[in-house]
């Protein structure tokens, strides 16, 4: 069974990230797309100290 998203997100960067963040807060269902292989953005290469959990 394939799940369908109440919201897709544009982008895997800070912002994105930070919408996911407060959209599984409200317990909505959502997808980030975005085309760097990892999620961050810039922060993977500006700030070593920075880890997503």
């Amino acid at each position: 069974m394939t799940q369908q998203a109440d919201v897709v997100v544009v982008g895997g960067g800070q912002a994105g990230l930070a919408v996911g963040y407060y959209l599984r807060r409200q317990g909505v269902y959502f997808e980030i797309l975005g085309s760097d292989p990892a999620p961050g953005g810039s922060w993977q290469q500006m700030w070593d100290s920075l880890h997503l959990s």
